[in-house]
Protein backbone atom coordinates (compact mmCIF):
# COMPACT_ATOMS: atom_id res chain seq x y z
CA UNK A 1 0.00 0.00 0.00
CA UNK A 2 1.77 3.27 -0.92
CA UNK A 3 1.81 5.76 2.11
CA UNK A 4 -0.85 8.38 2.96
CA UNK A 5 -0.33 12.28 1.52
CA UNK A 6 0.14 14.12 4.22
CA UNK A 7 -3.00 16.24 4.21
CA UNK A 8 -5.26 12.92 3.99
CA UNK A 9 -4.13 12.46 7.99
CA UNK A 10 -6.69 15.07 8.47
CA UNK A 11 -9.53 13.39 6.86
CA UNK A 12 -11.75 10.36 7.70
CA UNK A 13 -13.42 8.26 4.87
CA UNK A 14 -16.51 10.28 4.44
CA UNK A 15 -15.25 14.10 5.30
CA UNK A 16 -12.59 16.28 6.62
CA UNK A 17 -13.57 17.53 10.45
CA UNK A 18 -13.66 21.41 11.06
CA UNK A 19 -10.84 21.29 13.17
CA UNK A 20 -8.87 20.04 10.59
CA UNK A 21 -10.15 22.34 7.87
CA UNK A 22 -8.99 25.42 10.75
CA UNK A 23 -5.18 23.72 10.66
CA UNK A 24 -5.12 23.34 6.57
CA UNK A 25 -6.02 26.96 5.98
CA UNK A 26 -3.81 28.29 9.09
CA UNK A 27 -0.94 26.72 7.19
CA UNK A 28 -1.96 27.92 3.98
CA UNK A 29 -2.14 31.19 5.05
CA UNK A 30 0.99 31.20 7.04
CA UNK A 31 2.74 30.25 3.53
CA UNK A 32 0.99 32.20 1.32
CA UNK A 33 1.53 35.48 3.09
CA UNK A 34 4.76 36.54 2.82
CA UNK A 35 4.60 35.66 -0.93
CA UNK A 36 1.04 37.92 -1.25
CA UNK A 37 3.26 40.63 -0.04
CA UNK A 38 6.20 40.43 -3.07
CA UNK A 39 3.12 40.57 -5.25
CA UNK A 40 1.53 42.89 -3.56
CA UNK A 41 2.16 46.44 -4.87
CA UNK A 42 1.69 49.55 -2.50
CA UNK A 43 -0.53 52.10 -3.92
CA UNK A 44 0.14 55.96 -4.64
CA UNK A 45 -2.26 59.31 -3.77
CA UNK A 46 -2.09 60.43 -7.42
CA UNK A 47 -3.64 64.43 -8.14
CA UNK A 48 -3.30 67.42 -10.45
CA UNK A 49 -1.65 70.18 -8.32
CA UNK A 50 -1.99 73.91 -9.76
CA UNK A 51 0.54 76.45 -8.94
CA UNK A 52 2.59 79.26 -10.25
CA UNK A 53 4.92 77.00 -11.95
CA UNK A 54 1.65 75.28 -14.09
CA UNK A 55 -0.07 72.17 -13.54
CA UNK A 56 1.81 69.24 -11.92
CA UNK A 57 0.93 65.75 -11.85
CA UNK A 58 1.53 64.66 -8.06
CA UNK A 59 2.19 61.38 -6.49
CA UNK A 60 2.71 60.32 -2.86
CA UNK A 61 3.39 56.92 -1.40
CA UNK A 62 3.74 55.36 1.52
CA UNK A 63 7.46 56.57 2.23
CA UNK A 64 6.69 60.10 0.68
CA UNK A 65 7.42 62.20 -2.61
CA UNK A 66 7.13 59.97 -5.50
CA UNK A 67 6.60 62.39 -8.81
CA UNK A 68 6.19 65.74 -9.73
CA UNK A 69 5.39 66.02 -13.43
CA UNK A 70 5.27 68.97 -15.21
CA UNK A 71 1.80 68.82 -16.98
CA UNK A 72 3.16 72.25 -19.74
CA UNK A 73 6.15 70.39 -20.90
CA UNK A 74 5.22 66.47 -20.21
CA UNK A 75 1.96 64.29 -20.72
CA UNK A 76 0.14 63.10 -17.94
CA UNK A 77 0.33 59.42 -19.30
CA UNK A 78 4.16 59.85 -19.38
CA UNK A 79 4.79 59.94 -15.71
CA UNK A 80 1.59 58.09 -14.29
CA UNK A 81 3.60 55.10 -16.66
CA UNK A 82 6.92 55.77 -14.95
CA UNK A 83 4.15 55.36 -11.60
CA UNK A 84 2.75 52.11 -12.74
CA UNK A 85 5.97 50.47 -12.58
CA UNK A 86 5.90 50.01 -9.32
CA UNK A 87 2.68 51.59 -8.16
CA UNK A 88 -0.81 51.36 -8.70
CA UNK A 89 -2.25 54.91 -8.49
CA UNK A 90 -5.48 56.27 -6.52
CA UNK A 91 -7.07 59.50 -6.84
CA UNK A 92 -6.47 61.17 -3.58
CA UNK A 93 -7.29 65.00 -3.96
CA UNK A 94 -6.07 65.94 -0.42
CA UNK A 95 -3.15 64.35 -0.04
CA UNK A 96 -1.74 66.00 -3.72
CA UNK A 97 -3.48 69.64 -2.30
CA UNK A 98 -0.61 69.09 0.66
CA UNK A 99 2.24 68.91 -2.04
CA UNK A 100 0.33 71.86 -4.16
CA UNK A 101 0.26 73.91 -1.42
CA UNK A 102 3.62 73.36 0.28
CA UNK A 103 4.76 74.39 -3.40
CA UNK A 104 3.21 77.81 -3.95
CA UNK A 105 4.11 78.68 -0.24
CA UNK A 106 7.73 77.76 -1.31
CA UNK A 107 7.23 80.00 -4.59
CA UNK A 108 5.81 82.70 -2.70
CA UNK A 109 8.96 83.62 -0.24
CA UNK A 110 8.60 80.21 2.54
CA UNK A 111 11.31 78.36 2.14
CA UNK A 112 10.66 76.15 4.96
CA UNK A 113 7.96 74.93 2.94
CA UNK A 114 8.68 71.95 1.29
CA UNK A 115 8.09 69.26 4.15
CA UNK A 116 7.58 66.28 1.81
CA UNK A 117 10.20 63.53 1.86
CA UNK A 118 11.30 62.71 -1.11
CA UNK A 119 11.07 58.93 -1.86
CA UNK A 120 13.50 57.79 -4.81
CA UNK A 121 11.88 54.42 -5.51
CA UNK A 122 10.97 55.52 -9.10
CA UNK A 123 14.76 56.85 -9.74
CA UNK A 124 16.33 53.55 -12.86
CA UNK A 125 19.78 52.96 -12.23
CA UNK A 126 22.12 53.40 -9.93
CA UNK A 127 24.13 56.29 -11.90
CA UNK A 128 21.17 58.38 -11.51
CA UNK A 129 20.43 57.60 -7.69
CA UNK A 130 23.73 58.42 -6.76
CA UNK A 131 23.51 61.92 -8.91
CA UNK A 132 20.60 63.04 -7.36
CA UNK A 133 21.60 61.95 -3.71
CA UNK A 134 24.82 64.40 -4.28
CA UNK A 135 22.53 66.70 -5.35
CA UNK A 136 20.28 66.84 -2.66
CA UNK A 137 23.24 68.23 -0.60
CA UNK A 138 23.04 71.09 -2.74
CA UNK A 139 21.76 73.66 -0.22
CA UNK A 140 19.35 76.40 -0.74
CA UNK A 141 20.73 79.61 -2.83
CA UNK A 142 23.37 78.16 -4.01
CA UNK A 143 24.21 75.85 -7.37
CA UNK A 144 26.09 73.25 -8.69
CA UNK A 145 27.96 72.87 -12.07
CA UNK A 146 27.20 69.58 -14.45
CA UNK A 147 30.89 68.68 -14.64
CA UNK A 148 31.20 69.52 -10.61
CA UNK A 149 28.00 67.24 -9.82
CA UNK A 150 29.86 64.76 -12.30
CA UNK A 151 33.12 65.26 -9.90
CA UNK A 152 31.12 64.29 -7.09
CA UNK A 153 30.14 60.77 -8.12
CA UNK A 154 33.43 59.97 -9.00
CA UNK A 155 32.33 60.34 -12.85
CA UNK A 156 34.18 64.00 -13.76
CA UNK A 157 33.97 63.14 -17.48
CA UNK A 158 30.13 62.25 -17.80
CA UNK A 159 28.29 65.70 -17.49
CA UNK A 160 26.05 64.66 -20.23
CA UNK A 161 25.26 61.75 -18.36
CA UNK A 162 24.76 64.06 -15.32
CA UNK A 163 22.48 66.18 -17.71
CA UNK A 164 20.09 63.23 -18.70
CA UNK A 165 19.52 61.99 -14.61
CA UNK A 166 18.27 65.73 -14.08
CA UNK A 167 16.22 65.54 -17.27
CA UNK A 168 14.92 62.46 -15.88
CA UNK A 169 14.85 63.36 -12.05
CA UNK A 170 10.94 62.08 -10.78
CA UNK A 171 10.65 64.80 -8.06
CA UNK A 172 11.99 68.36 -9.51
CA UNK A 173 11.38 71.30 -7.21
CA UNK A 174 12.00 68.86 -3.89
CA UNK A 175 14.94 66.86 -5.50
CA UNK A 176 16.28 70.41 -6.91
CA UNK A 177 17.65 69.43 -10.80
CA UNK A 178 17.04 73.38 -10.62
CA UNK A 179 20.39 73.58 -9.17
CA UNK A 180 22.63 72.19 -11.98
CA UNK A 181 23.65 75.15 -14.32
CA UNK A 182 26.18 74.98 -17.02
CA UNK A 183 30.12 76.07 -16.27
CA UNK A 184 29.50 78.70 -18.30
CA UNK A 185 26.93 80.29 -15.81
CA UNK A 186 23.75 80.19 -18.29
CA UNK A 187 21.14 77.90 -16.48
CA UNK A 188 20.69 75.30 -19.39
CA UNK A 189 17.78 73.72 -19.13
CA UNK A 190 15.43 72.08 -17.49
CA UNK A 191 12.31 69.26 -17.81
CA UNK A 192 9.98 71.99 -16.59
CA UNK A 193 10.97 74.50 -19.31
CA UNK A 194 13.94 77.39 -18.98
CA UNK A 195 11.37 79.64 -17.69
CA UNK A 196 10.28 77.55 -14.83
CA UNK A 197 14.19 77.00 -13.79
CA UNK A 198 14.64 80.99 -13.60
CA UNK A 199 11.63 81.32 -11.68
CA UNK A 200 12.99 78.41 -9.24
CA UNK A 201 16.39 80.65 -8.90
CA UNK A 202 14.92 83.69 -8.31
CA UNK A 203 12.55 82.23 -5.43
CA UNK A 204 16.29 81.01 -3.79
CA UNK A 205 17.47 84.28 -4.28
CA UNK A 206 19.52 84.54 -7.72
CA UNK A 207 19.14 87.54 -9.54
CA UNK A 208 18.89 85.71 -13.02
CA UNK A 209 19.45 87.96 -16.38
CA UNK A 210 19.57 87.22 -19.74
CA UNK A 211 19.42 83.49 -18.34
CA UNK A 212 22.48 83.79 -16.48
CA UNK A 213 24.02 83.47 -12.89
CA UNK A 214 24.62 87.28 -11.59
CA UNK A 215 28.39 88.56 -11.69
CA UNK A 216 27.99 89.45 -8.07
CA UNK A 217 27.68 85.55 -7.04
CA UNK A 218 30.29 84.35 -4.97
CA UNK A 219 32.51 80.80 -5.67
CA UNK A 220 32.40 78.56 -2.32
CA UNK A 221 34.76 76.00 -1.81
CA UNK A 222 33.37 72.90 -0.22
CA UNK A 223 36.79 71.57 1.02
CA UNK A 224 38.16 74.88 2.56
CA UNK A 225 34.52 76.16 3.50
CA UNK A 226 36.17 79.73 1.93
CA UNK A 227 34.07 81.95 -0.56
CA UNK A 228 35.49 83.95 -2.97
CA UNK A 229 34.35 86.42 -5.45
CA UNK A 230 34.66 85.24 -9.68
CA UNK A 231 37.71 87.04 -10.08
CA UNK A 232 39.83 85.79 -7.24
CA UNK A 233 42.97 84.61 -7.91
CA UNK A 234 43.00 81.72 -5.27
CA UNK A 235 39.27 80.90 -6.86
CA UNK A 236 41.00 80.54 -10.01
CA UNK A 237 44.08 78.16 -8.43
CA UNK A 238 41.44 75.68 -7.19
CA UNK A 239 39.38 72.71 -8.73
CA UNK A 240 36.02 74.59 -10.29
CA UNK A 241 34.94 70.71 -9.78
CA UNK A 242 35.44 71.80 -5.50
CA UNK A 243 32.88 74.67 -5.89
CA UNK A 244 29.27 75.15 -5.44
CA UNK A 245 27.83 78.95 -6.62
CA UNK A 246 26.25 80.97 -3.99
CA UNK A 247 23.68 83.81 -4.86
CA UNK A 248 25.53 86.54 -2.08
CA UNK A 249 27.74 86.32 0.32
CA UNK A 250 25.07 86.03 2.83
CA UNK A 251 23.58 82.71 1.56
CA UNK A 252 27.19 81.72 1.45
CA UNK A 253 27.68 82.66 5.22
CA UNK A 254 24.21 80.75 5.94
CA UNK A 255 25.44 77.77 4.90
CA UNK A 256 28.89 77.87 7.02
CA UNK A 257 31.23 79.25 4.66
CA UNK A 258 33.91 82.40 5.58
CA UNK A 259 34.81 84.93 3.49
CA UNK A 260 38.03 84.74 1.42
CA UNK A 261 40.56 86.99 3.07
CA UNK A 262 42.13 87.86 0.37
CA UNK A 263 39.38 89.71 -2.38
CA UNK A 264 37.32 90.63 0.29
CA UNK A 265 33.96 89.36 -0.68
CA UNK A 266 31.62 91.33 1.18
CA UNK A 267 28.67 92.40 -0.77
CA UNK A 268 25.86 92.04 1.62
CA UNK A 269 23.23 92.75 -1.11
CA UNK A 270 19.75 90.94 -0.36
CA UNK A 271 18.76 88.93 -3.17
CA UNK A 272 15.67 89.94 -5.17
CA UNK A 273 12.73 87.47 -2.88
CA UNK A 274 14.85 88.21 0.51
Amino acid sequence: MSPRHPVEKYFSDAEISEEALDRLLCNAREKLEPRMKLIRRSEAAVGIAHSPLGPLLIAVGPHGLLLVHYLETKSASSGLTVLRLKFDPVEDAKVVGEVGDQICRFMAGDRTALGYHADLSLVQGDFQRRALERLMEVPLGAVVTYQALAARIGAPHAQRAVGNAMATNPIPIYVPCHRVVRSDGVVGQYGGGTKSKVELLRTEGFAIENQRIPEHAVYGHRKTAIFCKPECAAAHRADPNNFLIFACSKTARTAGLKACELCLPNDERQPENH
